[in-house]
């Protein structure tokens, strides 16, 4: 058997029919428009990294926060996404759920619901 280099261009071993319409729908290049914290000014507001030998662009839930279940079902929609942008969304998105969910914890110690002193 004999091994051929190293091809970028061929998609994963699961989920290869979801890879390739999302790399084809997003041109083979990253999506991020500012997900991730980054303007991507130069680039005209998106990430200009492109598919290839030294970017490898991943498809990956546009919530992602998503479970990995919700992503393998479909029930999801999928971008292409590099993994500067990827790392740096999912940063974003889990302090922004952090400091969504410290909010709700402040607005329900308003209420007491113990009718007084709890014994």
């Amino acid at each position: 058997m004999t091994y051929s280099a190293f091809d970028p261009f061929r998609p994963p071993m699961l989920g290869a029919e979801a890879w390739l319409l999302v790399m084809n729908g997003a041109g083979w290049r990253c999506e991020c428009t500012g997900e991730c914290g980054r303007s991507h000014t130069k680039t005209g507001g998106r990430c200009g990294t492109e598919h290839g030998r030294s970017h490898r662009l991943a498809a990956v839930p546009a919530d992602l926060l998503a479970s990995p279940f919700q992503a393998t079902t479909g029930a999801v929609d999928l971008v292409a996404m590099c993994v500067t942008c990827q790392a740096g969304a999912k940063r974003v998105a889990t302090k922004a759920a952090d400091l969504a969910a410290a909010e709700n914890t402040d607005q329900l110690e308003l209420f007491d619901l113990t009718g007084g002193d709890a014994a």
